[in-house]
């Protein structure tokens, strides 16, 4: 790492004093060492003890369909291919980071669908994004270190920071409920600058962990401005930006505009929200990312875009903490990659999948609007930007039965209601980063559109809702 690289100064003391034992190092220097010496180093096994020999996988052509005969692929012992990945390679101990293939793979998607301004960064394949997300926290998080966080979030990265020391602060929310916006730009610039005044006994934050398209629980994506001001306001403080974007290429158009299921890769990509990595040029920003949600969570692999100086410490950390992704998992992206015909094609079953989830959000948004409950103005759902996610407001100030406090209250009576009628969602009190801090903002639920067999199942679950609510007000 160069030592005026901005984010040195943020590491952590664990990873700055960390120095792995290898069994290999620490051997007296050879003179004239043989060219071709016998491997008897390491304890990989030949791969002609793996028991598996070879597979074949049959692909969809589009999400809901049955397999198509002419996807299907073999996966093979030993290939012949340098971009394929083969039985022998995957299934030993390997690369770190990942097989060099799939980082091949992964780049060429980045750069022609992300496009991040700066050519400084390079791939490391991970666990998932959860896991990406948990060693930014072993680099960068010191015990007492706090970390910034919109006030609604994926509640699970907090029990990782948690694990690190790292103390959560949420940002508030402010336009949620009424303009149905994230945008906190001048709350996180008010709270920077007053740091000292706000919380007087915490540290300056390291970090803003953000998801900007997408967001979980709202599906809401910050505006392009919105961004360059967080950005400028990351440079002026030294904040590490750590953007989370399982759901940015679930894009959505409004549910009252026509919609286009026929994009082109071109229209698909020109579609997208832009990544902090399109504007960041000091290598602040840390892009995490998954197959979870476009090919399966069941594989536990996604990657991390980062800058090159970062490297290393993420190697290492990885090689304590969990040590490389699963090489079955790796094996069947790559190769349906190919399979698919190379990163065009897999920007087409992309594209395929988002397709489904704007259909299922869509006739769910106008199955809830046709409902009573919408019609008297009990429920107003949000139009997500992006993602597997409908949040629904409950608007319980209409309620004769609030008194301008008890919004728990309320919203635990909703949940009994609609438990009861047959509905289960989530409350967004339960993805907040402090229940108290944002009890006012919390009156609404979360709904994911993305586990049932059929949209017609969604009209279903919305007229549930509408009845909950109106046994809530009436």
């Amino acid at each position: 790492m160069t030592e005026d690289f901005p984010l040195l100064p943020l590491v952590s003391d664990r990873c700055k004093n960390r120095n792995p034992v290898y069994f290999w190092q620490d051997v007296p220097i050879v003179e004239n060492e043989h060219k071709d010496p016998i491997q008897l180093v390491g304890g990989l096994p030949n791969y002609k003890f793996f028991p598996v020999t070879g597979a074949n996988v049959q692909l969809r052509e589009e999400p809901f369909k049955d397999g198509n005969d002419d996807l299907l692929f073999q996966i093979k012992d030993v290939s012949t291919r340098d971009d394929e990945v083969d039985i022998k390679n995957s299934f030993q101990y390997s690369d770190q980071n990942g097989q060099i293939e799939l980082r091949n793979q992964i780049k060429e998607f980045v750069k022609r669908v992300v496009k991040p301004v700066s050519n400084d960064w390079d791939i490391v394949c991970t666990l998932g994004g959860l896991d990406g997300i948990m060693k930014c926290f072993d680099i960068f998080i010191n015990p007492g270190d706090t970390v910034l966080i919109e006030e609604f979030t994926f509640t699970p990265v907090l029990n990782n920071l948690v694990e690190f020391g790292g103390i959560p602060i949420p940002i508030k929310l402010n336009n949620l409920i009424k303009d149905h916006k994230i945008d906190y730009v001048d709350e996180l610039e008010n709270m920077l600058n007053n740091w000292e005044s706000i919380h007087p006994n915490l540290s300056k934050p390291k970090m803003l962990y953000t998801i900007p398209n997408g967001h979980n629980p709202l599906g809401l994506a910050q505006s392009l401005d919105h961004k360059k001001r967080i950005y400028q306001l990351a440079e002026l403080h030294n904040l590490i930006i750590l953007e989370d974007e399982p759901y940015s290429y679930l894009n959505f158009t409004k549910y009252d505009e026509t919609p286009n299921y026929n994009l082109t890769n071109d229209e698909f990509i020109n579609s997208l929200n832009p990544s902090f990595t399109t504007m960041d040029t000091t290598g602040r920003v840390i892009r995490v990312e998954t197959f979870s949600k476009i090919y399966a969570p069941g594989l536990r692999l996604g990657y991390m875009v980062i800058n090159k100086a970062l490297i290393n410490l993420f190697t290492k950390s990885g090689e304590l903490l969990t040590r490389a992704p699963s090489g079955f998992s790796q094996i069947f992206v790559n190769n349906t990659i190919i399979k698919l015909g190379g990163i065009e094609g897999w920007i087409q079953w992309i594209t395929k999948v988002r397709n489904e989830y704007l259909k299922r959000k869509n006739h769910f948004i106008n199955s809830l609007m046709k409902t009573k409950a919408y019609k008297e103005g009990y429920l107003t759902p949000i139009d997500p930007n992006c993602g597997m996610f409908v949040s629904i407001i409950i608007n319980i100030e209409k309620s004769n039965e609030f008194n301008g406090i008890n919004y728990n209250q309320l919203m635990d009576k909703f949940y009994i209601n609609s438990a009861q009628i047959g509905v289960l969602a989530v409350l967004g009190r339960n993805m907040s980063v402090k229940s108290e801090f944002s009890t006012e903002r919390s009156n609404f639920i979360r709904t994911a559109i993305s586990f049932v067999d059929d949209v017609s199942i969604l009209d279903l679950a919305a007229q549930r809702l509408s009845d909950a609510t109106c046994k809530l007000f009436e």
